[in-house]
């Protein structure tokens, strides 16, 4: 996980205050915000707060590359055979730091896996068990992913959940779209 500091000065407050933080555009987790300290002019810094502490599980942040892990197989998402070709079937496979597991979760709400190539519902089809594949990124919404607080991937032109076909848990599961249910074949954690 990659954190960054943004620093911002506050002018003419005094006494209490609230404080609003406002994010806005994109989708998915598009950061992690872990701690804030105020400093005053009249003196040390005050403490944190809430006090710094290590997110107790990362997350995903626009361009930050990791495997996807799936919750109810400990299996990664992986590009079969390790292909680089257009329609080349996504599964699970034990997880192996290879570029075929690499994802990177871009601004665009894109999941790239060899810098070019974007996880992809097959033809824009919207049906339950439609196979998820790789292809050339072009924007359109069948390549577009969601990445839920409950881990869940949702892909936003077909508005269902990354899936494992089945519940499967062995090497070579088939990754589809499925009606989000909820169920551990549908939820996954970036390590």
């Amino acid at each position: 996980q990659t954190w960054t500091t943004v620093s911002c000065p506050v002018t003419g407050a005094t006494g209490t205050h609230d404080l609003y933080l406002r994010f806005t555009g994109g989708s998915g987790y598009l950061f992690n915000l872990n701690w804030w300290q105020f400093t005053g002019n009249d003196g040390p810094p005050t403490s944190p707060s809430p006090s710094p502490s290590p997110s107790s599980s990362p997350t995903g942040t626009p361009q930050a590359t990791n495997a996807i892990r799936g919750v109810g197989s400990g299996r990664c998402l992986d590009v079969a055979d390790a292909s680089q070709a257009n329609g080349a079937q996504a599964q699970i496979w034990d997880c192996n730091g290879q570029p075929n597991q690499q994802w990177t979760s871009t601004s665009a709400g894109e999941l790239r896996v060899y810098g070019n190539k974007c996880l992809d519902v097959n033809g824009g089809a919207t049906a339950d068990g439609t196979s998820v594949i790789i292809w050339d990124c072009n924007g359109q919404n069948n390549q577009k992913w969601r990445l839920n607080s409950d881990g869940s991937i949702t892909a936003v032109g077909a508005n269902k959940c990354l899936d494992v076909y089945n519940s499967g848990t062995a090497n070579g599961s088939k990754v589809i779209i499925w009606t989000c249910n909820g169920q551990n074949n549908q939820k996954w954690t970036r390590t």
